[in-house]
């Protein structure tokens, strides 16, 4: 019997380096309350005691900070459209099949699904999952692994591009990137991306992503109703002052390789990628309250409630502060 770690990957599938289906699967002592918490796991993950576990994926499906309850207002991004730009995606995932409302693949020779793809997808638009499960995506698929950012500054320009087919009132807002296209380190060609933000900029997007110097939206989590900066296994000891803290660990996300099989992961340490849906997502329901306020407005408004709440994100002040928008109009 397999004894964990902290922050020990313990994801059973034939694409996870530490365990695969293929092979004979050891059943893994279910670890303290503590360690659970901090590890990723999927629905496939043999616990000695399976309970605690399927307790806490379970109650991290459901997005935090009272997404729920703003979602039983029939503030979900109903009407939205959203762009993300990611890893390729598996369409049929029951979490958010029904939700893509185009999908466009710029990796060559390859019909495969990511783990990334589904899982900023799920956060999004998730039916469980997303904190806008409302809205409609529209998703291109590059090949983040080859460091190349063409191909994402190819899918910002196709977005502008579907944007001048679109009417008024369903034109993409938000483009959520889980990536650093603009960081030298993490792609080539990275000022052309940079360029092509400023350019997506001027016409009216919003480009939420995790590059240095154009993101906005900062790591954190939350335990026992008290929140944190940074991440689990890296804290910080104080928020980011003019960013956006949301909930990026202790997540639940869809997980699928193919059309043929669906799971779920539970992200006990989930990085920046699972913050930036979230983030968008709850853009969206602004976008839905008041489709007449421009995106750099509805990012404002967002940003402006955080500072009030100590940099954590506030979705019912954000919501709040939209609806009074309305009144002066």
């Amino acid at each position: 019997m397999k004894k964990v770690e902290k922050f020990d990957d313990v994801r059973v599938s034939k694409f996870t380096d530490g365990y695969d289906l293929n092979q004979v699967q050891d059943t893994i002592e279910t670890p303290s309350l503590e360690i659970l918490k901090t590890l990723s796991f999927n629905e496939n993950t043999i616990f000695s005691n399976p309970e605690p576990a399927t307790k806490i994926l379970q109650e991290a499906k459901t997005p935090p900070l009272g997404i729920k309850e703003i979602h039983k207002m029939g503030i979900t991004g109903k009407n939205v459209n959203v762009a993300i730009i990611d890893q390729p995606l598996a369409l049929d995932h029951p979490e958010y099949k029904g939700k893509i409302a185009s999908y466009t693949n710029l990796v060559k020779n390859s019909n495969i699904s990511s783990m990334h793809g589904p899982a900023v997808v799920s956060l999004l638009v998730g039916e469980n999952l997303g904190t806008a499960p409302g809205a409609k995506v529209y998703y291109w698929a590059t090949p983040s692994w080859e460091k190349d950012a063409r191909y994402d500054v190819k899918a910002l320009e196709q977005i502008l591009e579907v944007n001048k087919t679109l009417p008024e009132n369903k034109k993409i807002k938000f483009v959520s990137v889980s990536a650093a296209p603009g960081r030298a380190e993490m792609r080539n060609y990275n000022n052309l991306w940079n360029e092509a933000v400023k350019k997506a900029q001027a016409s009216g997007l919003c480009v939420v992503e995790c590059t240095e110097g154009n993101r906005f939206v900062s790591a954190g989590w939350i335990d026992n109703n008290k929140f944190y900066y940074g991440f689990p296994h890296l804290p910080m000891k104080r928020m980011q002052q003019g960013q956006v803290h949301v909930p990026n660990s202790h997540r639940t996300i869809a997980e699928s390789y193919d059309n043929k099989h669906f799971s779920y992961i539970y992200s006990g340490v989930g990085g920046l990628s699972w913050g930036i849906p979230y983030a968008v997502g709850i853009l969206c329901l602004g976008q839905q309250l008041n489709p007449s306020l421009s995106a750099n407005e509805l990012k404002q408004i967002l940003i402006d409630t955080a500072q009030e709440n100590n940099c954590i994100i506030n979705p019912q002040k954000f919501l709040e502060q939209v609806k009074l928008k309305n009144k002066e109009l």
